[in-house]
């Protein structure tokens, strides 16, 4: 029995001696090298860096980031969300000697474990939380933090009582905005009620224009979109419903362009780049960044925007800061089951990866 309790007390610092040892390195296999020159970052797009939305808002934090670490940066465009034309880039990416590759577009998560898998020394971030393997990692932002507010906003300023959702495809990622758009609406009108048209692409300026006119017809007096590009609330605008943006505000609108809610992207690239930089990377605990990190925020409101409704989205923007996230308290989906209790909060895995309910 002493031998037993001796082996025990040998066994377990050791092999928690050798967890520690093999988390220092992997921190050091994505420390970059010191010659700063030498510092390459790879970026895929799915689009143009100059649309005036989703591509350009990622180019323009990814090179701020890049300028403030005196790095390089190469960029691969246009690449379908598809594992042959996204394997092609990457390994252009990687033959041209970048060590830190960002994986844009939320299709190529998919790929992701099996690409990085053959780079064992490269580091991948993609948006979409797919990678797993010991390089790769997901980072993103708590955009349904910032749509909650936008709701607020646009449930307010709703006469029909139906607002109008333009979005790509029944993923986690836009149901989580979706879901938080709505909830942010009957806050403040609780006969306000969210009607969804799917493209099934995220740029695609017949099907989005379509998708407006078809919204419109249904009686929503409020657009809001969640694609690449801003068709949607260009084409609203012009028509005259109420509007609101989403991620990057881009060009002139009317005043009926309530407010849209954003994603700073240069706070989130400048803080994974500098722990990645500053070798503090670490590759098992994601980044998603919210309304306390500065990463989210709305966008100044219309002067159509009432003193009132103002107060109630600073009140609830302070409450999301400082009490409870927006999918806390008691939650029902549309079809009346009860999702989360009065004191309960729904995880930040169901939010990420598994919401499947409206």
């Amino acid at each position: 029995m002493k031998n037993r309790d001796l082996l025990i007390r040998i066994i377990y610092p050791f092999m928690g001696l050798l967890v520690v040892l093999g988390i220092l390195a992997l921190i050091y296999n994505f420390r970059p090298v010191d010659d700063d020159d030498s510092i390459s970052v790879g970026v895929v797009f799915i689009g143009d860096t100059n649309d005036r939305g989703w591509n350009e808002s990622h180019y323009k934090g990814i090179v701020k980031a890049c300028l403030d670490e005196s790095c390089k940066i190469y960029t691969k465009l246009g690449v379908p969300e598809e594992e042959e034309p996204l394997k092609d880039a990457v390994a252009d990416l990687v033959k041209s000697g970048c060590s830190c590759i960002f994986l844009t577009s939320y299709g190529y998560g998919q790929y992701v474990n099996g690409i990085a898998k053959n780079y064992p020394k490269v580091a991948f971030y993609d948006i979409s939380g797919g990678g797993t393997t010991h390089n790769s990692m997901s980072y993103f932002a708590r955009m349904y933090q910032a749509r909650y507010l936008a709701g607020i906003v646009a449930g307010a300023a709703s006469k029909s009582n139906v607002l109008g959702y333009v979005t790509a495809a029944p993923v986690s990622e836009t149901i989580r905005s979706i879901d938080a758009y709505a909830l942010g609406a009957r806050k403040a009108n609780p006969s306000a009620r969210v009607v969804v048209r799917y493209t099934g692409s995220w740029d695609d300026r017949e099907k989005e224009e379509r998708a407006v006119r078809e919204l419109s017809d249904a009686g929503a007096d409020v657009i809001t979109f969640h694609e690449d590009r801003p068709y949607a609330v260009d084409l609203a605008d012009k028509m005259g419903l109420f509007t609101t943006g989403y991620n990057y505000v881009h060009g002139d609108y009317s005043e009926r362009f309530l407010t849209a809610a954003l994603i700073n992207w240069d706070i989130i690239y400048e803080k994974v780049m500098n722990d990645y930089f500053s070798g503090r990377a670490n590759f098992w605990d994601d980044y998603w960044m919210g309304i306390s990190d500065d990463a989210v925020s709305l966008y100044p409101c219309s002067e159509l925007v009432t003193e009132e409704t103002k107060e109630l989205v600073a009140a609830e923007e302070e409450r999301i800061k400082t009490w409870r996230d927006v999918f806390s308290g008691e939650i029902y989906d549309n079809e009346g089951r009860r999702r989360c209790g009065k004191d309960e909060r729904i995880s930040d895995e169901e939010l990420f990866d598994r919401l499947d309910w409206y």
